[in-house]
């Protein structure tokens, strides 16, 4: 059966996932940092989710940052509308370097309330 897909597939879990929840943020300014993961460790494979809300509509982005936190590796930008956002990355971040991060960051001011968290599990 070796063509049945299972988690193989992606790798394996490796230990419990970890859930990082962001704050309910009101009027939030351009570039406030909604949720970070803080630095990644162990280093390896990762499977990453977005979920959160937000009263009006907002635009974010994700970074995937460097060890130092000054550059971004990879960033997608997302434009919600106002209620709920859920992103699950399509594929596992591979070779996730000790100390890298996940973090969303705000893209302009908004006037209501916004709150968002990420979810990550190692598979690698």
């Amino acid at each position: 059966m070796a063509d049945t897909p299972t988690l193989a597939a992606v790798g394996h879990l490796r230990g419990d996932g970890q859930w990082f929840p962001g704050s309910v943020l009101t009027n939030p300014t351009d570039t406030t940092v909604l949720v970070d993961t803080g630095q990644i460790n162990p280093p390896g494979e990762y499977l990453f989710s977005v979920h959160g809300a937000g009263s009006v509509a907002w635009v974010y982005d994700v970074q995937y940052r460097d060890a130092t936190n000054t550059t971004n590796n990879l960033s997608q930008r997302r434009r919600c509308a106002a209620g709920n956002e859920d992103f699950i990355f399509p594929n596992k971040l591979s070779n996730v370097l000790l100390n890298e991060r996940i973090r969303l960051v705000l893209v302009g001011g908004i006037t209501g309330e916004v709150q968002m968290s990420l979810f990550m599990q190692r598979v690698g």
